[in-house]
């Protein structure tokens, strides 16, 4: 029997998850090496916003001050792969502050995993992006570090114009 042919909702998804795991980890990589000059973007939402990042450096200690960062999966994936997941969710990094903001620290950040326990309840209130959705969602568990998701858990990533 033929495979079905993937639809273009569920192609978006794995190439926007493959673009989001190479911002996280791949393009920490290159900047740290220095060996290119090449810049991948990803995105990230802060206060209802989606801006445009890309990592620069990756550091080998918790920053101090720190920007947290919440990192959305379903505990296999980031949320934007999974194909029960809303549309509506643009990006799986929300921040806690943005540009502008009394507690912006330029990008400093500290990851946390925030697991989606529901996806029902996700796709109700999705898009989540502020980090008061994130905290106040009961179906969102969050824990210092990226589980499953490899490095980094701290690194400078500015957010570089809206989206």
């Amino acid at each position: 029997m033929d495979e079905p042919t993937p639809t273009r909702r569920r192609l978006l998804r794995a190439i926007g998850a493959l673009a989001m795991a190479t911002v996280g980890v791949g393009a920490t990589g290159t900047a740290a090496a220095g060996s290119s000059n090449a810049r991948e973007f990803g995105r990230v939402y802060a206060n209802d916003v989606l801006w445009r990042t890309n990592v620069v450096r990756q550091l080998d200690e918790r920053p101090d001050p720190e920007d947290k960062l919440y990192f959305l999966h379903d505990g296999t994936r980031p949320i934007v792969a999974n194909e029960d997941a809303s549309d509506e969710q643009l990006s799986p990094f929300v921040s806690e502050s943005a540009p502008g903001d009394r507690d912006w620290n330029g990008g400093q950040w500290t990851h946390f995993g925030a697991k989606v326990t529901d996806v029902d309840a996700f796709n109700a209130d999705a898009p989540l992006s502020n980090d008061a959705d994130i905290l106040d969602a009961d179906y969102v568990e969050t824990e210092l570090g990226r589980p499953g998701f490899g490095p980094p858990n701290y690194f400078v990533c500015p957010l570089n114009g809206r989206a």
